[in-house]
């Protein structure tokens, strides 16, 4: 059976999509009170705007948590911490193997005792789940007991 030249095509520009869907860097948000939406894609979540397959919850914490969940994104060495200013810690994640760079917020409001998080990938439409897993590392290691 012989695919039209129009099949082709099509066939052809679906890995594309896949591999060339790209956002931007993520800035810091305007408020201290909130993290930037996700966007319509699929590789991002986010604990105060997600919605569907974009939904986590916020990660709970004190303020000694939060710093000690700081300290060790600091030792990671797969994550860059590109900005800090107390209560707002952007990094960059590299992933292993094909050192895909994903970007992370983190807010930490001490009036809830909560930790808002954003966990988006740069490449790709979908990120197979890969942000809902990277935000309950960070849950499981806000938890663990020092």
């Amino acid at each position: 059976m012989r695919f039209s030249t129009h099949c082709r095509c099509v066939l052809a520009l679906v890995p594309m999509l896949f591999v060339g869907a790209c956002s931007a860097v993520p800035i810091r948000p305007a408020t201290a009170t909130t993290l930037p939406e996700c966007g319509w894609l699929p590789h991002c979540v986010n604990s105060q705007s997600g919605r569907g397959v974009q939904a986590v919850k916020p990660i709970k914490a004190d303020a000694g948590q939060w710093q000690q969940l700081k300290a060790w994104i600091a030792t990671r060495q797969d994550w860059t911490i590109t900005f800090d200013d107390g209560d707002f810690l952007q990094a960059v994640v590299t992933t292993p193997g094909l050192k895909f760079r994903d970007d992370v917020l983190l807010l930490f409001v001490s009036d809830s005792g909560l930790i808002q998080v954003q966990s988006s990938s740069r490449l790709g439409i979908s990120d197979l789940g890969a942000n809902a897993r990277r935000v309950d590392l960070l849950r499981r290691q806000v938890a663990r007991k020092n």
